[in-house]
Parts: C-alpha cells; structure tokens; sequence
C-alpha cells in the first residue's frame, strides 16, 4: 500500500511552516514536522485495523500486528511510513474450534471451513496452536502424513494460512488512510508548533 501526500497538502504544510518562522527556529519546525507526520501515520493504523477486523475473524492479540509506523520520520527526512505484515498467521489466530477430529474455523467472516484431523494443543513452552499430523513442502502446502522424525515420532506441524493482510488492505483502504492523513497531518503540525510556540511564552512570562 503506497501513500503520498498531494502536492496540495504538501504545500499547506509548508505554509503553516512559514507561520511559525518568527516564532521559532528552523530546527524546532522541523521537529514539529516530523512529530506531527509520525503522529498522523499512528492515528490512521486504526482505521486500517477496522477494515481488517470488518473482513476477518481475528483475534485481538494478532489484530495489533497487522501495521505499524515504520519508518518513522525525523527533522533530517521528513518521511514516514506505516508497514503492513504480510507473514503467514496460524490458523489459531482465528478463533478455531474443535469439532471432534476436526477444526472448525472462519478466517473470513461468515466462512467457515473444517480442517480435518487437527487438533488444538499447548507446546512445552506455553504456545498454543493448531497442530496436524504432516509437514509443509514448498509450492504445495501443508501435506497431511505420518512422516517420522529423527527421533522416530510421526512429525507434528502447526497450521498456518496466508496472510490476509494484502488483501484486506486494498485500494480502498489506501485511498480513505490518505484522506484521513492528508487531513491530520496538517492539523497535528500546526497543533505542535502551536504548543511550542506557548509553551516558550510561558516560560519568559
């Protein structure tokens, strides 16, 4: 998912720059500026997590991974971003049920589907998961078997499913989260530069 500023708001950020000039130094906008950027790119995450959340059957835990702000911005390169994870979850990650041999589990809201001879189980370490008898081969998925280990023991996977990340965050998405940060970050630049520009006054007061 790719956003960009419009040359419009890039501009109007650059005017409310030039507003605080008499009152502050250059590095203390640039600052602000980057504050205000990264402050913006946080509160739109939220919205992308709705989305998701609107689509899928996720459990919170797994929801605050979906974006994060990074790279930041800073006063040197007043660019930021929000990276959306695009690794594999475990089927665990969508409230599963056991359903005798078999697990019962909507990924997709109003889609259920069974998984058969699955199981769920906690690892020695605490991790629970839902495990099947077989192993994962590249370029074909998870193959049910009863292949043995190198200790002799019928090898034990933990199920995973494709990320729905990319798909829940389309164009769709994209354009509202670059609506509501076009919006933001100038209300949050102009907000911090205010607040500098008061906080300095009552300190020579």
């Amino acid at each position: 998912m790719k956003i960009e500023f419009t040359q419009e708001k890039r501009g109007e950020i650059e005017r409310i720059q030039r507003e605080f000039r008499n009152s502050l130094s250059p590095n203390e906008i640039l600052r602000a500026t980057a504050q205000g950027i990264n402050s913006a790119l946080s509160r739109s995450i939220p919205r992308i997590n709705k989305r998701v959340k609107a689509a899928y059957n996720i459990k919170q835990k797994y929801l605050s991974r979906v974006a994060v702000v990074s790279p930041k911005a800073n006063s040197n390169t007043l660019w930021g971003g929000i990276k959306i994870n695009e690794s594999r979850l475990p089927v665990f990650a969508f409230k599963p049920k056991q359903t005798g041999s078999a697990i019962s589990v909507a990924i997709h809201k109003g889609k259920t589907v069974a998984i058969r001879h699955a199981f769920i189980a906690t690892m020695s370490n605490g991790h629970m998961g839902v495990f099947s008898r077989g192993r994962y081969v590249k370029r074909v998925g998870f193959v049910p078997g009863r292949e043995k280990t190198d200790k002799g023991k019928v090898r034990i996977t933990e199920l995973f499913t494709a990320s729905p990340f990319t798909m829940g965050v389309n164009e769709e998405v994209a354009q509202d989260v670059q609506q509501f940060m076009g919006n933001e970050v100038t209300a949050r630049v102009h907000g911090i530069l205010t607040d500098r520009v008061a906080k300095i006054a009552a300190q020579n007061r």
